[in-house]
């Protein structure tokens, strides 16, 4: 589940753990952290360090690091469950933009595994093509030499659908750059600068897309389709 390799940063995590059951959220945070700075990073590590802010009440953390976690597991159903509770906890309710079902469809599909497990299992079905390829095309007996021709036909499906998927993720990723916002309160302006109107604003905890940055302002895009300028200070990027 973890993967850590090295000593020192499993008993960090194991003494985050024991921190965390006994009520001492802090000090949990304090050795969860000191795995980051020995540059580890996991879906777990990331999970209970949302837990941990969590508990402590700190909307911002929680939900930076829950969704970090659920960039390398989109699926889990805990970080998932976790994520909406301190979702629920914001201040900002947000309405979002209807979106193409179909469009959402394929989406879906794609998030439904991480871009590497995605190319992984595609390089898996070119081996097995490859291999079935040639039984296919050595192979004397017509039965036989029909049957490898349609496994064959149906691995490369598959591998072309997996690497396809993989490419399409990462592309939506690449081009989708989210954010948190980490100010109590932060004002969205028509420009890049403290001179121009303020259009509205919306508190800490608020998930946010990064559409431009300029020297130290970043215009920001809301889920209802919103933009407005604020100072880059004021958030953290999902990484």
């Amino acid at each position: 589940m973890f993967g850590i390799s090295q000593t020192n940063n499993l008993t960090y995590f194991n003494s985050g753990l024991d921190l965390y059951n006994q009520g001492k959220y802090s000090e949990a945070i304090s050795q969860f952290k000191l795995i980051i700075e020995n540059g580890e990073h996991s879906d777990a590590l990331y999970f209970n360090l949302g837990n941990s802010y969590y508990k402590i009440n700190d909307l911002a953390n929680s939900i930076y690091y829950f969704e970090k976690a659920l960039k390398l597991n989109p699926n889990d159903k805990d970080v998932l469950n976790n994520l909406s509770f301190s979702q629920n906890m914001l201040v900002d309710k947000i309405d979002k933009l209807p979106v193409n079902q179909v469009s959402e469809f394929f989406n879906s599909i794609s998030n439904a595994l991480t871009i590497n497990q995605w190319l992984f299992f595609g390089i898996v079905f070119l081996f097995l093509f490859t291999g079935t390829f040639f039984l296919y095309y050595f192979n004397t007996r017509t039965r036989a030499k029909k049957n490898y021709f349609t496994l064959s036909a149906l691995l490369m499906a598959l591998f072309i659908f997996f690497i396809f998927n993989g490419i399409n993720r990462h592309e939506n990723e690449k081009n989708i750059i989210s954010a948190i916002i980490f100010e109590n309160k932060i004002d969205f302006r028509t420009e890049p600068n403290y001179r121009s109107d303020i259009l509205f604003n919306l508190h800490e905890g608020t998930k946010v897309i990064v559409k431009e940055e300029l020297n130290e302002w970043t215009l920001i895009q809301i889920s209802d389709g919103n933009t407005g300028w604020i100072e880059s200070q004021s958030i953290k990027k999902i990484d």
